[in-house]
This record gives C-alpha cells, sequence and structure tokens, in this order.
C-alpha cells in the first residue's frame, strides 16, 4: 500500500496566496503604497516589491500616482486594475441560455439571453424517429450556445478589453476536466462533451461546472460564505441539486456526482421503483411533478407551460389554497434534503437558490422551523447574495481562477 504523504505548499502556491492578499487589500482600501501594503499583509518589503512587480507585470496592478511629499521622496501609489480585464460566464436553464461578460471589478459589463425553444418530448428510444428528432434538437440548441459563446468573445474585444477565460454552468453532472456534460432531463442530453466542443473554438482557458457547484463556489469566494471553509448550496430550479464546499474546495466525489440529492430516497415506497434521469426526491418537487401536480389540482400553469416552485410559493402568498397545501409539501421535502445534507456534512453555513431566492422570507424559517429540535444543529441558512445571477458571477468566478490560479472578481 502506497504511502500517503502530507501536503506542502510549493513555492508558487505561497506566491499566489501573498499576491491574493495584496490585490484583497487593495480592493478594500483604494490605492496605496509598497510600505502600506505591506503594513496592511505583514509581508516584508523585498516580497512585496517582488510581487507588485509581477501583478504590474501582469497587468493587475497598475501605478495610481504619488502619496503626498512630506518632505522626502513621495512612494508611488498602486491600485488593482479590475476594470481592464473581463471573463465570460453562460448558463444553460430549460428555456434560456444567458451569457455575461464580467470585469474583475464584479461589474457585468455585457449581458444577453437567448431563447433555446422547445424541444420534442421523448416517445421511446426505439423509434428512430424520436431518436433523429432529439439529435437535430440537440444540435440546434448546442448551436445557439455556440453563438453566444463567440458573440460574448467577440464583444469583449470590441469593448478593448480582451475576454481572458470562459466558465459555463449546466443542469448537470460534469466529468473534469475534459467537460463532459452526463444526462440533462431538460435538454434531452447526455454524454455532450461540452468543453471539447468549446475549446476547439477559442484557445481561452474554458471550464464547464454544474451550476449547483457554480453557485456554491461563487457563495465562498463572493457571497454568504466569504471566509468560510465549508458550505452547501441548494439549487431548484427544473431539478435540484446541492454544492458542496469542504476545506475550501468543492467537492465533486469520486465520479463527479456529488450533492446529485435529486436521487435522495424519501421514505419505503421509493425502493418499489426505479430511476434513471430524475429521481425520488425531484420526481416530488422538481418542475416536472410540480406542473403535473398544479394541473391535477386545477391551479394556473404558467404560459410557458412550465411551474416552478418559485411559481408556487408565489401562488402560495397571493391566497391560493391549493398552492399553500403544495408549498408545505415542498418544504417539508426540502427540510428532509437539508437535514440529511447538514448531518452528513456538518457545514458552516447553507445557502439556498434560484427558486428559493424570491421567497426566501418564506423558505428559510420554513425549513429552520422543521428543522428544529430534530437535528442535532440547525445550521445558518441564507439566500444567495447575487440572488438570480448567483450561477453566473459563481461561473465567472471560476472562470477568473483559471487565469493566474487564484480569484481575482471583487463583488
Amino acid at each position: 500500500m502506497a504511502k500517503r504523504t502530507r501536503a506542502t505548499a510549493t513555492t508558487s502556491t505561497l506566491a499566489r496566496v501573498n499576491q491574493t492578499a495584496i490585490i484583497e487589500a487593495l480592493r478594500e482600501s483604494g490605492a496605496l503604497s509598497r510600505q502600506q501594503l505591506g503594513a496592511k499583509t505583514g509581508l516584508s518589503p523585498a516580497t512585496i516589491n517582488r510581487l507588485t512587480a509581477a501583478l504590474i507585470e501582469d497587468g493587475l496592478v497598475v501605478p495610481a500616482g504619488q502619496e503626498p511629499s512630506t518632505g522626502g521622496r513621495p512612494s508611488v501609489l498602486l491600485r488593482y486594475a479590475g476594470s481592464s480585464r473581463l471573463v465570460a460566464a453562460i448558463q444553460l436553464r430549460a428555456e434560456t441560455v444567458t451569457g455575461i461578460l464580467v470585469d474583475f471589478d464584479g461589474k457585468i459589463v455585457f449581458r444577453r439571453s437567448v431563447a433555446l425553444g422547445h424541444r420534442s418530448p421523448e416517445k421511446g428510444d426505439a423509434d428512430d424517429g424520436d431518436a433523429d428528432q432529439r439529435s437535430a434538437d440537440q444540435e440546434r440548441q448546442l448551436q445557439k450556445v455556440f453563438r453566444l459563446f463567440d458573440d460574448l468573445i467577440a464583444t469583449a474585444d470590441s469593448m478593448g478589453t480582451p475576454c481572458l477565460a470562459v466558465g459555463v454552468a449546466v443542469p448537470g453532472v460534469v466529468q473534469q476536466p475534459e467537460g463532459v456534460v452526463g444526462t440533462m432531463p431538460e435538454f434531452g442530453w447526455t454524454g455532450v462533451p461540452l468543453g471539447t466542443l468549446l475549446r476547439e473554438r477559442t484557445e481561452l482557458p474554458v471550464v464547464v461546472e454544474n451550476d449547483a457547484n457554480a453557485l456554491a463556489y461563487g457563495e465562498l469566494h463572493n457571497g454568504a460564505g466569504r471566509g468560510l471553509s465549508s458550505l452547501v448550496a441548494l439549487f431548484l430550479e427544473n431539478g435540484l441539486g446541492a454544492g458542496i464546499v469542504a476545506n475550501g474546495e468543492l467537492h465533486r466525489g469520486a465520479r463527479a456526482e456529488a450533492g446529485e440529492i435529486g436521487y435522495l430516497l424519501m421514505e419505503r415506497s421509493s425502493l418499489e421503483r426505479s430511476y434513471d434521469a430524475r429521481g425520488d426526491l425531484e420526481d416530488r418537487i422538481g418542475s416536472l411533478a410540480l406542473t403535473q401536480r398544479a394541473r391535477e389540482r386545477g391551479m394556473p400553469v404558467p404560459d410557458s407551460g412550465s411551474l416552478t416552485a418559485e411559481d408556487v410559493f408565489e401562488l402560495a402568498r397571493d391566497g391560493n389554497a391549493d398552492a399553500k397545501e403544495l408549498a408545505d409539501e415542498i418544504l417539508d421535502m426540502v427540510a428532509i434534503a437539508v437535514a440529511a445534507l447538514v448531518i452528513v456534512l456538518d457545514p458552516e453555513l447553507v445557502v439556498v437558490g434560484s427558486s428559493f431566492v424570491g421567497s426566501s422570507d418564506l423558505v428559510i424559517p420554513g425549513i429552520q422551523e422543521r428543522l428544529r429540535g430534530r437535528i442535532i444543529r440547525v445550521p445558518r441558512i441564507e439566500p444567495a447574495t447575487h440572488r438570480e445571477d448567483a450561477v453566473l458571477l459563481g461561473a465567472a468566478e471560476l472562470a477568473a481562477a483559471e487565469v493566474n490560479g487564484f480569484a481575482y472578481l471583487a463583488f
């Protein structure tokens, strides 16, 4: 059996950590002299001189005038140059794909959304005509994603601030580092090598990540989880997933399937059937299940033909009795899922995103009330900091980390 060795910090790792400290100081305080940076970071003058020279060479830090003279030679001030660098982020959702350009100061400078259109319903694998149509649907959707991807890069170039990397968030399991996307029922995709296909279109770094993982990563670095080492980000939209951060890193599991909580088994009857594209929990509170149950109860369904948990909560707010009952059922199921995650992982924080964000004042107390007295400790639960853009900005943060190995965005 091979002996495990303790991980150690290399010189390059230490340099990145110290560069991050310098950038954080400039973000928080504005322009500073090298002497002031040393006082704020605790780094030696030699280290400050060496690292700021590298940051200036990379374009991350620029001179910003001089300190007022007090009789001696005035010190040069340095500032963080976040607005001069851009990354792109793309989020695939059931009906749309949205792309943004974000500068390293965390400002969204460009946004575009494209409707993906409806795909043909699956009628059976044995029908060659159906399979051909699904293949055509997939190709049509991919081409729209490709065009948006190309447009974002071209737009950044036209603005005079070239894109440095691209982050893409998808509602499915992603095998790293190739970026192969597993089953996505919302799209009818299975095993699409999205990362490879996108990298064929550019020389830029491209990272493809599960949307719940992107949410968790963004909240860790620039959201409610900043400064923490562990959290769980719960993401409910058409499907259901959780992003897990442990020891300051995304935990994907042996097969990148960690956090696929839609497959949690909720009761003994769950063992009486098999699950394929969707699991037991998702079959209860995913968009497809909620839409079907709403129609059975005579509840109004949006023009899109798809009802989300957020829609149910809004109808409940408006006094719809059926929606109130269904909202309580959703909260029961979510509370059970959160309990399982908390008991196994013991995170410092649980973040709720997407369909929960708009109704967080209802959802968070509802979960906490259901858990109180039933698990060892009810964790801190907060809504995603960046609301509807939380996944996109998490993908942008992942892209920024690809540039030089550490996070830059300052939201």
